[in-house]
């Protein structure tokens, strides 16, 4: 039952929250390559390698991620599984996501849903299901995110809602967390927070920057999000 009330969670949010420039809509067709990090507090950063396009009617997305450790790596919110992870530092995982991509008939809603497969830490698969959007309402654009995926000891679930809005000159304010859900270990991530971004160019390529302060309320961390992407 427990299980079963997330799920609808998941979809009551993506649906709710279901677009700024081109350089912030993940399905947009150009290719798009980019490279995130978050910081946690000073104690550890996530780096996360990312590429996607839309062919058609499919959007692909591929991810990768590296966990650099500062000091002590046994933190509690750092076990994805149910042993410590000793490594200082590591890597913590790839994953490949497909979806089917449908547009309302005015063009200001894209949705897209699929399938994701993961390989985790320490050689462990995972694979599940995937919604994406991207929806125009006024001048504000909302993006959103969601895989829920299943394997050996794994329950796993990330919901990004994103909710972006362009001001001038290449200036856009964003809203944009990553959240991770494990129910296997029951630590999971929550964070929330605002920041602003800059698009340094409109010709190809484009050059996207963003700043995004955070505060995790599941674990009490002020957390930073920072990245640069390109579009192609």
């Amino acid at each position: 039952m427990k299980k079963t009330l997330v799920i609808l969670l998941f979809v009551f949010l993506n649906v709710t929250l279901t677009y700024g420039q081109d350089a912030n809509n993940p399905i947009d067709p150009n290719p798009t390559v980019g490279l995130w990090n978050r910081f946690y507090k000073d104690q550890q950063s996530r780096i996360q390698l990312l590429g996607n396009v839309t062919y058609g009617k499919w959007f692909l997305r591929f991810t990768t991620e590296y966990e650099i450790n500062y000091n002590d790596p046994n933190y509690e919110w750092f076990e994805y599984d149910d042993q410590e992870q000793r490594e200082s530092n590591h890597f913590n995982g790839a994953n490949f996501l497909v979806a089917r991509l449908f547009e309302s008939s005015n063009g200001k809603h894209k949705f897209g849903v699929g399938a994701v497969a993961s390989l985790i830490y320490k050689n462990r698969f995972a694979a599940g299901v995937n919604f994406v959007s991207v929806s125009k309402v006024g001048g504000w654009r909302f993006i959103s995110l969601v895989t829920l995926q299943t394997g050996n000891q794994i329950f796993t679930a990330e919901l990004q809602p994103g909710i972006y809005h362009d001001f001038n000159n290449g200036w856009y304010f964003r809203s944009h967390p990553r959240m991770l859900f494990n129910f296997k270990t029951g630590q999971h991530e929550i964070p929330l927070g605002a920041g602003i971004g800059k698009i340094l160019s409109s010709k190809k390529p484009v050059i996207n920057l963003f700043f995004e302060p955070q505060y995790d309320v599941q674990n009490n961390i002020p957390m930073l999000y920072t990245g640069i992407k390109t579009l192609f």
